[in-house]
């Protein structure tokens, strides 16, 4: 006969013999909380690590949003710009025949254009036919493709042969000298309209408030901030302030700080590009690596693979850097492909190379706690070992790899010395993307300011800090992604 025990007399018994093994007149509660030698003080110092790595995760992130708080509290002085036209560019018009005539909603211009000659107007230029200005968003043989009424001006009719001018961006210099003690500033025709009361300008090392505008005349208050009011001839470039904002940071497609333009979405779009390439290689080599090391060698060769893979994460990035210059980019994309010297494509394949041993790793590990027992009722039920992976391991391994993957992801998006020597230094947007030409990650860009010569406070040292932080964010709602998508598909096995 079977005996059963009740769940509670046999945690007694349990305990009884736990007791009387140990050899002492103590309760299981005793036996846990017996003293050990070093054991409280290697507790006191695995506290104090924690309690250090909160307190670091928090400057850090405090650190950060000071600094990105100051720089969109800081300015930038740039030369204000006004159109005009371009010398010789009257020579261009519209067709003379019928269809060169323009309405309100034409959208390509058809232009008198000689045999062999190029269309003299570039993409992202602009033009002026009458009183509208346009830009050019696409160059072709005969005619040009514009976005009409460009700066709230109205677009309008046009009879074929009107004039095509082409503009370009001069300064905003004084028309007429400035004395120490004068109030009134002159400005070239049509430039007043840039300005309003209350604008700050400045006129070399002087600071200028304007309270007043009667057409192209500003009224001003001179030796403003503590500035010394002096003598300024004529020709005088004058400079406006400029201060970002989150709109214009999250929106703008120009990163060029020191000229007002403060759009990152340059160097978010390069840091993407460089990721997306990285996963496209590291996914299914790192994956595929897993599975054959977890599922199909023996224990020998398993032992000599593993730390021939995790060679790759001793190699130095800044070796991966030029490897991906030297041999990826000249020995192999660009006598196929034709690329750029400096580009996104050669730099994501070598961080998705350096990025397998993570995501193979931590899948091995993942599947590698998936309980032999569904392996062999898989087996047992008819199942190929290949249907088993498929099928069992890799549904119930999938929280772990992918948090692998998401990690590979993290990892690939704060690389840096092979970003910076293989993609380029210069924010690059490119819209659909590009991958065959140069452009410039977060993190390249944030190592190649923070190395130059900045003056501390300027706007561009400010501005390394607020990459800084949107880095910190992508990277976090990537932790928690990979948090949430672990928690959700778990499984636990007794």
């Amino acid at each position: 006969m079977v005996q059963v025990m009740e769940s509670s007399s046999y945690s007694a018994e349990r305990s009884r013999l736990l007791t009387q093994a140990l050899g002492r007149n103590a309760d299981r509660t005793n036996i846990n909380r017996r003293p050990r030698l070093g054991e409280r003080g290697i507790a006191a110092l695995l506290f104090g690590a924690g309690i250090l790595s909160i307190f670091t995760t928090a400057f850090i992130v405090i650190f950060l949003g000071t600094e990105a708080v100051a720089f969109f509290q800081s300015r930038a002085w740039v030369y204000s710009r006004m159109l005009v036209a371009s010398p010789g560019a009257a020579s261009i018009t519209l067709r003379t025949d019928t269809e060169g005539a323009v309405t309100t909603s034409t959208t390509i211009l058809l232009l008198d254009i000689a045999d062999g000659q190029r269309v003299p107007f570039a993409a992202e230029s602009l033009i002026q036919i009458g009183d509208e200005i346009m830009r050019v968003v696409e160059r072709r043989e005969r005619s040009v493709v514009v976005e009409r009424g460009y700066q709230d001006t109205q677009p309008a009719v046009y009879e074929p042969g009107t004039p095509v001018l082409a503009l370009s961006e001069t300064p905003i210099r004084l028309s007429e000298p400035l004395s120490a003690g004068a109030t009134q500033v002159t400005l070239p025709d049509g430039a007043g309209a840039q300005f309003e009361a209350g604008t700050l300008i400045k006129l070399e090392t002087e600071t200028l408030r304007v309270t007043a505008v009667d057409g192209d005349t500003l009224t001003v208050e001179r030796g403003y901030e503590n500035t010394l009011a002096r003598d300024h001839t004529a020709e005088t470039a004058v400079e406006v302030e400029r201060y970002p904002d989150l709109l214009t940071y999250f929106t703008g497609t120009l990163w060029q700080p020191q000229t007002g333009n403060f759009g990152v979405l340059p160097l978010v779009e390069a840091t993407l590009m460089t990721t997306f390439v990285a996963i496209l290689v590291a996914l299914p080599v790192g994956l595929a690596a897993a599975i054959y090391l977890s599922e199909y060698a023996s224990i020998r060769v398993r032992n000599i693979l593993n730390p021939i893979l995790e060679v790759l994460v001793g190699v130095p990035t800044v070796v991966y850097g030029f490897f991906a210059l030297q041999f990826v980019t000249l020995g192999v994309l660009r006598p196929l492909f034709g690329v750029d010297i400096y580009n996104t494509l050669s730099a994501g394949i070598v961080v998705g190379i350096m990025v397998i041993p993570t995501i193979a790793s931590m899948s091995v590990d993942a599947m590698s706690a998936v309980p032999r027992g569904l392996r062999e009722a898989s087996y047992g039920l008819g199942a190929t070992r290949l249907e088993t992976i498929s099928k069992v391991v890799l549904p119930a391994a999938l929280s772990g790899i992918v948090a692998a993957v998401i990690l590979g992801i993290s990892r690939a998006i704060g690389e840096t010395m092979i970003v910076a020597i293989a993609a380029g230094a210069g924010p690059n947007w490119t819209f659909p993307p590009n991958f065959t030409t140069g452009a410039e990650t977060m993190t390249g860009h944030i190592a190649r300011i923070s190395g130059g010569d900045l003056s501390y406070q300027s706007v561009d040292y400010n501005s390394i800090f607020s990459i800084g932080l949107t880095l910190f964010v992508i990277t976090f709602i990537l932790t928690q992604i990979s948090t949430i998508i672990t928690r959700r598909f778990r499984e636990m096995y007794e």
